[in-house]
């Protein structure tokens, strides 16, 4: 019986969602809805309380990647399924109360953060494999976003500039549009939209790839305009929305696959080490004196 991530279960189910036919949504609500209830329940009870069948119930397993029943109850009874590995146990403060303070506020926003990151890694699948061949093979990168989904596409056309890619990450779409246009076989797009229903970057995520660009999406949206018009499909997940953290957590889980494929990048094209060197080099000029001793970096 192959074992799960994690929090692998509610990730998995919180992405499909979307994407189910209406008994299997019935009970991948329940199950969302009521984890506390779900460890004392069999498959009939399950059934019963969600208002679907129990082959319903059996089908949302498969989809997700379990055998049957069986395996979901095994996997939601495993330790720290509901929440991952936690950061802070106590969520409370020294005294162990809540309150309003910043230890129990960074303790909540560290916690939901550390929650993504594990979440987003449970989704793990071949489709990264696919993007970093893509991303190798790549003579020229391009990246779409659109508002603050842009900050992570600023930082990763930074990091690959550093290793000798030629990067496009403009935040005007209007120049979105012109750098899509632009690409061709043998280039790559990357595309960052939370929802997937991001306009411009759907746009230009078509256009690059009519033209024959690898196309990769990062988005936690599995049915959406975005996933269309894209090849390969990464996707992000987000702990509870309901915790107003969402929009914070969402953009770790982007930076963090986008350092992944950097540092897989460096790893598999040790001469990139040469330019970063080199352009470390070149931007201590920014730095105050003393920093390259600080730093043990040689002159």
């Amino acid at each position: 019986m192959k074992r799960n991530f994690p929090n692998q279960v509610f990730a998995k189910l919180r992405l499909q969602l979307p994407t189910l036919a209406k008994a299997e949504m019935k009970a991948a609500e329940y199950i969302l809805g009521h984890r506390e209830k779900l460890y004392r329940l069999n498959l009939r009870e399950l059934a019963d309380n969600s208002g679907c069948s129990q082959a319903a119930i059996v089908r949302l397993c498969k989809l997700i990647g379990l055998e049957g029943f069986k395996q979901l109850k095994a996997e939601l009874s495993r330790p720290g399924q509901e929440t991952g590995i936690e950061l802070f146990p106590n969520n409370g403060g020294p005294s162990g109360g809540s309150g309003l303070g910043m230890e129990n506020v960074l303790k909540e926003v560290f916690s939901h953060n550390v929650r993504s990151l594990q979440d987003t890694f449970s989704l793990y699948t071949k489709e990264y494999d696919r993007a970093l061949s893509a991303i190798l093979a790549a003579k020229r990168l391009a990246f779409f976003s659109v508002g603050n989904a842009s900050m992570p596409c600023q930082y990763a056309s930074m990091m690959f500039r550093r290793m000798g890619y030629w990067c496009a990450a403009d935040i005007d779409p209007d120049i979105q549009m012109l750098n899509a246009a632009n690409l061709g076989k043998g280039d790559a797009a990357i595309a960052v939209s939370h929802t997937g229903q991001t306009r411009h970057v759907v746009a230009a995520s078509e256009l690059a790839r009519k033209n024959g660009a690898a196309t990769i999406c990062i988005t936690k949206n599995a049915k959406s305009p975005l996933i269309k018009a894209c090849d390969i499909h990464l996707f992000t997940a987000t702990a509870d929305p309901s915790l107003n953290m969402e929009l914070v957590a969402r953009r770790i889980a982007e930076y963090a696959i986008i350092e992944a494929f950097y540092h897989a990048v460096r790893q598999l094209r040790p001469e990139t080490g040469r330019l970063v060197d080199e352009g470390s080099r070149a931007m201590r000029i920014n730095k105050l004196p003393g920093f390259a001793r600080m730093n043990g970096i040689g002159k």
